[in-house]
C-alpha cells in the first residue's frame, strides 16, 4: 500500500533542497545572508559536537573570525525508525534512562541547536557578551565498526589525553550517554580509567531531552554554556546501573562549574571532545 501511494505522489521540484546533505546550511545562509564558507558535517550522533570542534578550530587557526554552528534533526521517518529499532539502538519502552539498569536504547526526538562562535577581537568589536569560552578539543575515529563502539574505548581515552591538560581542572562532564548499554558501558569505563577515583560531576542530558541524533551534541553544548554562565549543574543521574560503579564516585557536593568537558560519539566510530570554560574563571 505504501509503495502504491509513493508511486502516485507528485514530488515538488524543491524536494531535493530538503534531501541534500547541505540543506540546513543552505537554508540558514540564504535566510540570513551568510556568504562565508559552508561546511556540512554528518557524523551521526557526534555531528553537533564535531561541528562545534571544527568551527572553533577554524577560529583558533585564524581561518575566520566568526562561525555560526547549526545542527537540526526531524523525528526519524518510519523506515529509518524501523531500521534503528532492528539494529537494537532504540529503547524498547517509552522511556530511555541512560546509565540506568533498565536501559535498552535511545529515545529518538526531533531537535535543533545553534551556537555562534567568535574570536575575542570580533566579539569585542561588536560589544558582545560571551556565554563561555571554547579552549580546546579533539576528534578521532575508532576505525573499529560501522555501527558498534569499541568496548575498550581506547580512542576516547586517547582523545581525552590529547585535549585535557589538567584533569583536576575539569569539574563537569557532559556524557554522550544515549541509553544504548554498550555505548554507555564503553564511555564510562574510559572516563573512569582516565580520571581515576576523582570523577568530575557528570550529566546525562539525554535523560531529559531524549536523543536528537546529530543535534544532541550542539544542544548539550548550549546547556553547558548556560550552566557555566549561571554557575549551576544539573543533578547527578539517579539510579545508575550498579555495574557501572558510579554510585561510589559521586562528589560530596555539587561544584560551581568552571571547566566543562563534552564527550560525543557517533555510529561509524567518530569520537569528539570539547572543553568549555567559564568566563568568570
Amino acid at each position: 500500500m505504501e509503495e502504491d501511494v509513493a508511486e502516485n505522489v507528485r514530488l515538488s521540484p524543491y524536494a531535493l533542497s530538503r534531501w541534500r546533505a547541505n540543506s540546513v546550511g543552505a537554508v540558514t545562509s540564504l535566510r540570513y545572508g551568510l556568504g562565508g564558507a559552508d561546511f556540512s558535517v554528518n557524523s551521526a550522533s557526534a555531528t553537533g559536537a564535531q561541528a562545534l570542534f571544527i568551527g572553533a578550530s577554524m577560529i583558533r587557526a585564524d581561518m575566520t573570525d566568526a562561525v555560526v554552528v547549526v545542527a537540526a534533526d526531524p523525528f526519524p521517518t518510519p523506515r529509518i525508525l524501523e531500521t534503528m529499532t532492528r539494529n537494537g539502538s532504540v529503547a524498547k519502552g517509552a522511556e530511555s534512562l541512560p546509565l540506568s539498569s533498565g536501559r535498552s536504547g535511545m529515545t529518538p526526538v526531533e531537535g535543533a541547536g545553534c551556537l555562534i562562535l567568535e574570536s575575542e577581537e570580533h566579539l569585542d568589536a561588536r560589544g558582545g557578551v560571551p556565554l563561555a569560552e571554547w579552549i580546546g578539543g579533539q576528534c578521532a575515529n575508532e576505525t573499529y565498526h560501522l555501527m558498534a563502539p569499541d568496548d575498550k574505548a581506547a580512542v576516547l581515552e586517547e582523545v581525552l589525553d590529547d585535549c585535557v591538560s589538567g584533569k583536576e581542572q575539569i569539574d563537569w562532564i557532559s556524557l554522550h550517554a544515549t541509553g544504548t548499554p554498550r555505548f554507555d558501558r564503553a564511555e564510562i569505563s574510559a572516563l573512569k580509567r582516565f580520571f581515576g577515583e576523582r570523577l568530575p560531576w557528570i550529566t546525562a542530558f539525554k535523560r531529559i531531552t531524549g536523543h536528537a541524533l546529530g543535534a544532541s551534541g550542539l544542544i548539550e553544548a548550549a546547556l553547558l554554556c548556560q550552566g557555566l554562565k549561571t554557575g549551576e549543574v544539573p543533578p547527578w543521574p539517579e539510579e545508575t546501573d550498579p555495574a557501572l560503579g558510579l554510585s561510589d564516585l559521586i562528589p560530596s557536593q555539587k561544584p560551581i562549574p568552571r571547566m566543562a568537558l563534552q564527550v560525543a560519539q557517533g555510529m561509524g566510530g567518530t569520537v569528539v571532545a570539547n572543553i568549555l570554560r567559564s568566563i568568570s574563571t
